[in-house]
């Protein structure tokens, strides 16, 4: 009985394996940074429509609350927050509750004016 012998082509269809997997995991990375990026300028468009002393602190509210949405979807969804070398769910959270603290810290010392 004769065997298929795969010679060079086990290596090809691994480094293809594994191209593919990277190449998804980038794209997954792009998504969660244009998902983000939406939500934060869906926090920035509400609190524009009012008015200003009041508009800032429901902005650091919004930002804080989507942080906290994108930290239910990486816990439910997303895998270990370590060790990934693109952007996950759980890099969005941070950047939502670091917008948050950055407003937050902008009104106390008087830098947005209010």
């Amino acid at each position: 009985m004769t065997t298929l012998h795969m010679g060079p082509w086990r290596g090809m269809l691994a480094k293809l394996r594994w191209e593919r997997a990277r190449r998804l995991c980038r794209e997954a990375g792009t998504k969660v940074i244009a998902d983000w990026l939406l939500s934060s300028a869906f926090c920035i468009g509400v609190a524009a429509l009012l008015p200003r002393d009041i508009g800032l602190v429901v902005l650091a509210a919004l930002l804080s609350g989507a942080g906290y949405l994108w930290l239910a979807v990486a816990i439910t969804r997303a895998g270990p927050p370590a060790c990934s070398p693109y952007p996950t769910a759980w890099d969005a959270a941070l950047f939502s509750f670091g917008g948050s603290f950055a407003v937050q810290a902008a009104m106390r010392l008087g830098f947005l004016g209010s």
